[in-house]
């Protein structure tokens, strides 16, 4: 009775156990199949990159790319005569549209000259005013305005 009951559970226990490793040994084969697969896909596309690389060399030598733009585009190699000596040869342009954004309303924005101080006023327990007629400042400042109206006078405002 007892002891074959115990005999029938460790067959039945061996059986199960059988039957998980054999589910074990299949899916791990399994498994490796798809390793190996992949890693000789791997390699395939290895060797696909080192033939397209040499392709790539190949065609973009710079003498075929040269024969190619000779036969398909209307390029011809620059002369001195395109060069130009001065930037305003290209400001000139036949029916050029101007943008319609508000910046092209915009006068050029340069620095305005300070006004000249009238009166300096320092505030002390007795109030002071020292007011200068032609401060040493503004004397140097002269040639600096005269500059000013020449950059002016470049610019056209």
């Amino acid at each position: 009775g007892d002891g074959s009951m115990i005999k029938l559970i460790a067959m039945l226990m061996v059986m199960i156990s059988a039957g998980f490793v054999y589910n074990l040994k299949e899916k791990t084969y399994d498994l490796e199949n798809e390793k190996n697969s992949i890693i000789s896909q791997i390699h395939k596309d290895q060797e696909a990159i080192k033939v397209l690389n040499a392709e790539m060399a190949y065609l973009s030598r710079p003498e075929r790319l040269e024969r190619l733009a000779r036969k398909h585009l209307v390029l011809e190699s620059s002369v001195n005569e395109q060069m130009i000596t001065d930037v305003s040869a290209l400001t000139v342009r036949n029916n050029m549209k101007l943008a319609t954004l508000p910046i092209d309303n915009f006068q050029l924005l340069l620095p305005r000259q300070k006004p000249e101080p009238k009166s300096v006023t320092s505030v002390n327990r007795t109030t002071t005013t020292v007011s200068y007629e032609n401060p040493p400042e503004v004397m140097e400042k002269k040639s600096e305005k005269n500059l000013y109206d020449s950059i002016l006078a470049k610019l056209g405002n």
